[in-house]
């Protein structure tokens, strides 16, 4: 009686467990789904910009927001929006764990030497740790002005989500435009043509 007790008992924890785990996989499903899906849909704005073939986003011509940060190579020395005034400029926003970055910048380090300063480029290190960046930044061998923004306060009040994002600031501070996601020649062309008619 007692032992058909327990293997009533048994039974009932075996179904429990089994729900439970049912439960789990239901749950950790919809999260890999939605995760996918919002992957999906950042991928296609990072690869295009828009849906329309340009390849920038957001042309409000608002004021972009002011910063002011350390150069990713000394604590004395900062980079401030303020300091290319007059100048159009572009700014990339990226980390030294983010593979896409890895692969864009020396494309964005050779156009920026093409461009001989008619056009200005900041490379902004954000969400990062110091060391990692300066060591990815030797190994690209980057020679724009590199800032750090260690826990992404100005990428933040740029509104961004995702890595990379390279915005266009006209000569008067003004957002032209940005761009979701990793460049490609043509692409950065074209955003250049764009943003600023360069």
């Amino acid at each position: 009686m007692q032992a058909r007790a327990w293997a009533e008992d048994d039974a009932a924890r075996a179904t429990s467990v089994t729900k439970r785990g049912r439960r789990w996989l239901t749950g950790a499903l919809v999260v890999l789904l939605l995760g996918l899906a919002g992957g999906g849909i950042y991928a296609a704005l990072s690869n295009s910009g828009t849906g329309s073939g340009h390849p920038l986003v957001e042309r409000d011509n608002a004021p972009a927001p002011q910063f002011s940060l350390q150069v990713l190579g000394s604590s004395r020395r900062t980079i401030s929006l303020a300091a290319f005034r007059g100048h159009d400029l572009v700014v990339n926003f990226w980390a030294s764990w983010c593979i896409p970055c890895r692969t864009e910048m020396p494309l964005l380090q050779s156009v920026y030497l093409s461009e001989k300063g008619r056009v200005m480029f900041v490379g902004i290190d954000t969400n990062d740790t110091r060391n990692g960046a300066q060591g990815f930044i030797r190994q690209v061998k980057v020679t724009y002005p590199t800032a750090f923004d260690p826990n992404g306060q100005v990428a933040s009040a740029y509104g961004l989500f995702g890595l990379p994002v390279t915005v266009f600031i006209s000569a008067d501070g003004r957002m032209a435009g940005r761009h979701l996601g990793q460049f490609d020649a043509s692409s950065l062309q074209a955003a250049l043509q764009e943003a600023f008619g360069a």
